[in-house]
């Protein structure tokens, strides 16, 4: 508590005191003085809750022990990825450019697979065209050599993220 906190609290009941004192009935002065008693106890548990509240609504406490162990859960699909001994499809590069070779048969297919400007005919507008291309074939080749799709399943998903790649920004909507 501060030292001007202090100095308020003593003059209010300094004031208080004086204010009953000069109460001449009897009765009137120690119903004054119960009331004055009861209100500074009301403010004082006011004060204190309002000053632990704050000192203690951060304070982690005291860790506790751990409770008991729940039921064991229900068994995963079988052929997951981080179970089996090989993973993904085989040659998917190769899928991949086969199918947007097909979409895109304007640009080479050399340039879908590494778009330089000799690469693409010596055409600005064909490598402005192959690369975004370029970009979507390699997230889907990081896709496909950790799937657990069949080939046909990723070859159906192909045609749609190479249609449109914002419906496959993200390789968790694959």
């Amino acid at each position: 508590m501060d030292l001007s906190t202090f100095l308020i609290l003593f003059i209010i009941v300094g004031v208080l005191l004086t204010i009953g004192f000069m109460i001449p009935e009897v009765k009137y002065k120690i119903a004054y003085f119960m009331i004055i008693c009861l209100l500074g106890l009301s403010v004082l548990n006011i004060y204190l809750s309002v000053v632990y509240y704050i000192q203690l609504r951060n304070d982690p406490g005291v860790p506790g022990q751990q409770g008991v162990k729940g039921p064991k859960g229900a068994k995963g699909a079988p052929g997951k990825c981080s179970y089996a001994k090989e993973c993904g499809i085989k040659n998917a590069r190769g899928i991949i450019l086969d199918i947007a070779e097909q979409m895109y048969p304007e640009i080479p297919r050399g340039c879908l697979d590494n778009p330089e400007l000799s690469k693409c005919e010596n055409d600005q507008n064909i490598l402005e065209q192959a690369m975004p291309v370029h970009d979507q074939i390699g997230m889907l080749e990081k896709i496909a050599y950790s799937t657990t799709m069949s080939e046909t399943d990723f070859k159906s998903k192909l045609n749609v993220c190479l249609q449109d790649s914002k419906q496959c920004l993200d390789p968790t909507d694959f």
